[in-house]
């Protein structure tokens, strides 16, 4: 390739990698224009488990082992194991952040805050080198990429067009900068792409050798960083292996070496993983909402799409329009297939996790990749010297998809900006819990017991946010089971402590299941019986539940003495200062001292009575 031409593909992928960054990080910059000088150094959220992983980071930036519970403030130790979680299975992600947010001394919350840019730059290029390897052209990689991550919240059924129409949404922004899973191992997935279709048969055999090698090594990566990544990345294996198989059965014995490359590299890998796995936690199937099912999943957006490519290609083959054995044929085929792939294992496995992930996660994404290789492949056809996509089609493209990105952007911006600032809010209390952690031994004493003092905040939102800058446990919060430490029932329990220190009755809690309030009904039936998109077998609420939940809170009350009021164990409470709660309930059984004013927060110290 020539300087020039390489110059051009640099100004095509720097130019698709500045749009997206911008996006990326537009929150973030109207956060801080927002706050100006009163900006306390939160980052904001993109999707609200986040907070789970940066509170996990958080933990592992202070040195605390691979297997904690930020939340429940729990440390594996000889004297009290914990299982594995998902967190700590999937472990590179975390790593990668962690080790150089450690190098430099970065907090979590500022660690997040560069990862969306390190992330949206890396995922950018990803895919520019995916398309702009298997076309070679370099616009049309341009174009793809920002085709790629500004639709993929659309091509879900999430984002700004389900709020549209449907008045509601699970997902909204640019869901792949979801940090870190998938953001971290998200640009692995493509590089695996690339790779994979650089050891495609070419008669080069030493180049496919190579290739594979790297595209195993890839996906052990892909393996420890995410499920539903490396999942999907079985799935194109099995889509293109399947193909080949079918036009191209003569060439099968070319294609046998490089993948048994790949397959013996991954096999290794899995079998780790499973080993890993079958030392989870009890508690941790449930909280990750398995469910066991052989129905299909036919009707899912990126399938649509992945089925409206396979029949324009079958349309044009039958036409003779298409070389239906040409390798990017193929290789765009499989990618169209993997969304029907991924949502229908269960038909063989009877297994479902949360189906919506690859929704939002990964299958959209390669459906629009295949979607862009799809339009080329048909724009070129049979011709023997096919001309480029013009460019004035490839700037509207490109100009429509940007476009759209600001509208995700803005809409999600709009509805999270009083989260946000209630969030930086609450940088000054945890900043100072931090501190008295430092102060007081905490650190000491959870590395050799395994476990931290215990904050009930008041506001939920600051509880959620305290692992991220802390090492303290909170009494209760919306992520508590995120860790797979704490089951559903060991949750609601917590739940109950929090509502009787908050002063909650039986009448508030049965009015409050009542309004549909999301982390009432979330603490007590979990989450994927509020959010029924997340299972493929939803249980709608009853108000026969509400009642037996109403019940047992009741006899929680009834029931609780002193001996209950010392497990948990309470040692701090974070209360906004204009909108304290009653502490009848908290005083019965705990002494406050005359508290702390931080911000717009007040921590006090409390103990619990003789």
């Amino acid at each position: 390739m020539s300087q020039s031409s390489r110059q051009r593909e640099r100004k095509w992928a720097v130019l698709a990698t500045l749009g997206i960054t911008l996006l990326a990080i537009y929150p973030q910059i109207n956060l801080w224009l927002a706050r100006g000088a009163d900006w306390r150094g939160s980052y904001v959220l993109v999707q609200g488990d986040e907070i789970a992983y940066s509170a996990y980071i958080n933990a592992l930036i202070d040195g605390r082992p691979r297997r904690n519970d930020p939340f429940m403030g729990k440390d594996h130790v000889s004297s009290a194991p914990l299982a594995e979680s998902l967190f700590s299975i999937q472990f590179i992600p975390a790593y990668a952040i962690v080790l150089p947010a450690r190098l430099l001394r970065l907090s979590a919350s500022t660690t997040f805050i560069l990862l969306i840019v390190v992330c949206a730059i890396l995922s950018s290029l990803a895919i520019f080198w995916l398309l702009n390897t298997v076309t070679n052209d370099a616009r049309v990689a341009a174009t793809g990429a920002l085709v790629t991550l500004c639709l993929g919240t659309f091509a879900a059924g999430q984002g700004e067009a389900r709020v549209m129409f449907l008045g509601q949404n699970v997902y909204d922004f640019f869901p792949y900068l979801r940090r870190y899973q998938p953001a971290v191992a998200f640009p692995l997935f493509f590089l695996f792409c690339t790779l994979l279709w650089r050891s495609l048969p070419r008669g080069n055999r030493r180049s496919e050798i190579r290739s594979a090698t790297w595209t195993g090594l890839v996906f052990v990566l892909l393996v420890f960083s995410y499920f539903y990544l490396w999942t999907a990345a079985l799935a194109l294996m099995a889509a293109l292996v399947l193909f080949w198989c079918v036009a191209r059965p003569r060439d099968l014995r070319l294609l046998a070496l490089p993948f048994a490359i790949i397959t013996g590299i991954a096999a290794v890998a899995v079998v780790c993983f499973f080993i890993l796995l079958f030392q989870r936690s009890a508690s941790m199937d449930s909280t990750q909402l398995l469910s066991y099912s052989h129905a299909p999943d036919l009707l899912y957006a990126p399938e649509l799409i992945g089925f409206a490519i396979l029949g324009a290609f079958g349309l044009a083959g039958w036409r003779l329009k298409l070389d239906l054995r040409n390798p990017t044929v193929l290789f765009t085929a499989s990618l169209a297939l993997t969304p029907f792939l991924v949502f229908n294992q269960q038909i063989l496995t009877g297994r479902s996790l949360q189906p919506i992930h690859y929704q939002v996660f990964i299958a959209n994404y390669v459906a629009l990749v295949g979607l862009v290789l799809a339009a080329v492949v048909l724009f070129h056809g049979r011709k023997e010297s096919p001309g480029k996509i013009p460019s004035r089609v490839l700037v509207y493209v490109a100009l429509a998809a940007f476009g759209w990105g600001v509208v995700e952007l803005a809409g999600s911006t709009r509805r999270n900006a009083a989260y946000a600032r209630i969030r930086d809010d609450s940088m000054l209390a945890i900043t100072r819990l931090a501190e008295i952690a430092k102060q007081d031994g905490t650190y000491d004493r959870g590395r050799v017991t395994g476990s931290y003092p215990i904050v009930y905040s008041t506001n939920l939102m600051v509880a959620g946010n305290i692992p991220t800058g802390a090492p303290q446990a909170v009494l209760w919060a919306l992520h508590t089971p995120a860790a797979g430490v704490a089951g559903l029932e060991q949750s609601k329990e917590r739940y109950h402590f929090y509502m009787y220190y908050s002063g909650v009755d039986e009448k508030a809690l049965s009015q409050s299941l009542l309004d549909g309030q999301f982390s009432t009904l979330t603490a007590l039936f979990g989450v994927e019986r509020v959010i029924t998109t997340l299972t493929p077998d939803p249980k709608p609420i009853t108000v026969n539940d509400m009642r037996v939940e109403v019940r047992r809170y009741s006899e929680f009350l009834n029931s609780f003495s002193r001996e209950r009021a010392a497990d948990p164990l309470l040692s701090y409470v974070v209360a906004p200062t204009e909108a304290e709660p009653n502490y009848a309930n908290l005083d019965r059984w705990y002494e406050r001292d005359s508290g702390e004013r931080v911000g717009i927060f007040v921590i006090y110290r409390v103990t619990l009575r003789p």
